[in-house]
């Protein structure tokens, strides 16, 4: 009996191990049915790969500004650059297109040179301009780097001939002011003028034209002369006709073709209003004798012959 039970322990005891062996497998897929507490690694991008994406501006909207032959153009849904219409065109600007830094560059260059154009436009829209003055002027406004490109721009679509302009500045100074050919010639000098062109635009002024308005002026000059001495107011005429731009011998011309003969009468009334306005001057540090020699120089200097002038005299002596 003793035997029999001890043989029945010994199998029993046997056993045991083979359960203490799979208690730690079952331990273990306990533990891999349980949920990992570690984070999930996150995958950064490397910085150069931010900085592309970053520096990758595409046109994402283009859409007209107010003012007509404008446009707003967005990148990246944000505003970039306002444009116009001919820079647009020119760059093919359109949703969708990459616009480095290269490229904006050159397209914010373009519309600078499109605004000085802009303007340029408007200062022609007053009056023909030479190219001289177009110069001055986008040197007055801060674009002379434009100035090459923007001659040649214009004189293409014939928005500036100087001869065009002297011709016309030629025929209006002939027919509204009266400007003799002289002062013409000066006045486009100025405004940049070859010489030859000036000289081609002056046959629009012939000579017979040119002594027209000479004659038509010295007649409103001799009018202005009555209370002056027939020497004197010829004198005037000449001289203002020269100030015109008349040359002498045309001056001489046209104050012969005009009427300044003055009778003894009209030619003593002169006289006298000139006399007694030098009088009353004079006569506050002179008297007597030095008066009237005070008197006597000053009309004579003015053209009056000497027996009118003994005249005033004699008659102012015996008030």
């Amino acid at each position: 009996m003793t035997s029999k039970k001890n043989l029945i322990n010994l199998r029993d005891t046997s056993d045991q191990p083979e359960e203490k062996k799979q208690k730690p497998v079952a331990k273990y897929e306990e533990k891999a049915a349980k949920p990992s507490k570690r984070k999930k690694a996150v995958i950064k991008e490397p910085k150069e790969k931010k900085a592309e994406m970053k520096s990758f501006r595409m046109i994402s909207k283009i859409e007209p500004q107010k003012r007509q032959g404008r446009y707003n153009v967005f990148i990246n849904e944000e505003f970039a650059f306002g444009v116009d219409e001919e820079v647009l065109l020119h760059f093919e600007l359109k949703k969708g297109l990459h616009v480095d830094a290269a490229l904006q560059k050159q397209i914010e260059s373009e519309e600078s040179f499109y605004k000085a154009y802009s303007k340029v436009l408007n200062y022609l829209s007053y009056s023909l301009r030479t190219e001289k003055q177009i110069k001055d002027y986008l040197k007055k406004h801060e674009f002379s780097h434009f100035t090459d490109r923007m001659i040649e721009k214009l004189k293409t679509m014939r928005l500036i001939d100087d001869l065009l302009y002297a011709e016309s500045y030629v025929r209006s100074m002939a027919n509204v002011n009266q400007k003799g050919p002289s002062n013409i010639m000066q006045d486009l000098k100025m405004k940049g003028v070859s010489e030859n062109n000036i000289l081609d635009a002056l046959e629009e002024y012939p000579e017979e034209q040119q002594l027209e308005n000479a004659i038509d002026l010295a007649e409103k000059q001799w009018n202005k002369a009555r209370n002056r001495s027939q020497f004197e107011g010829v004198q005037k005429v000449k001289q203002y006709l020269v100030t015109k731009g008349y040359s002498f011998q045309m001056a001489d011309e046209a104050v012969q073709s005009i009427d300044t003969e003055k009778d003894e009468e009209e030619e003593y009334n002169a006289l006298v209003k000139q006399a007694d306005k030098a009088y009353k001057r004079y006569a506050r540090k002179y008297k007597g004798h030095d008066l009237n020699q005070r008197l006597r120089a000053f009309l004579y200097s003015k053209g009056f012959p000497n027996e009118q002038i003994k005249r005033y005299i004699d008659e102012r002596d015996a008030e």
